[in-house]
């Protein structure tokens, strides 16, 4: 995939990308794949007990889902897939009394970024993304920022009424077009 972006990547990437994102699973090392523990898998094993006891799902797609252009897009379509899968989960499992939602992170440090960056990707994320013309709120989002939504979510007497929902969780990043900004400045 040396060097290629866009529509001349490889289908098996897309493939790959896709079943990462909702149908398979692999371990750290991205080796081995694990059974029944994609999106779909689980989802569908959860559905009995999430009906006895009335549960939700809380779905992690990304910001990379939402509509913009990107060279490297076959990520972005993997997570719209999540989105859109989380949309009519949703609307199914409603009338079995199982609330579907999603949270789409923006930039968060991750224990991944963390153990697979070198130091000095890390270092120049770091100053791309820390910034009010980025990310407004001036920081990269921490994992514990999108756990507290996706507890938020899960909790249904917080939440009861957030059904089929995608949460964006990003710092105010989505909020800056660069098109109005540009008018503006």
């Amino acid at each position: 995939m040396e060097g290629k972006r866009g529509i001349d990547i490889p289908d098996e990437e897309l493939r790959a990308v896709m079943d990462n994102n909702l149908f398979t699973c692999s371990s750290d090392n991205g080796q081995s794949r694990l059974p029944n523990c994609s999106m779909v898998s689980l989802t569908r094993l959860a559905v009995p007990h999430l009906e006895t006891t009335k549960g939700a799902i809380v779905n992690v797609s990304s910001i990379a889902a939402q509509p913009h252009l990107s060279k490297d897009f076959y990520y972005n379509i993997s997570k719209a897939a999540v989105d859109q899968l989380t949309t009519q989960l949703a609307g199914n499992l409603i009338l079995k009394g199982i609330r579907v939602n999603s949270v789409n992170p923006g930039a968060t440090s991750t224990e991944f970024v963390t153990r697979h960056a070198g130091e000095e990707v890390k270092q120049q994320l770091k100053a791309a993304w820390e910034t009010p013309d980025i990310i407004p709120i001036g920081r990269m989002g921490k994992v514990e920022d999108i756990a507290k939504v996706i507890l938020f979510l899960a909790d249904r007497s917080q939440s009861e009424f957030i059904i089929g929902q995608h949460i964006i969780v990003d710092g105010g990043s989505s909020l800056l077009n660069n098109l109005i900004r540009m008018i503006t400045q």
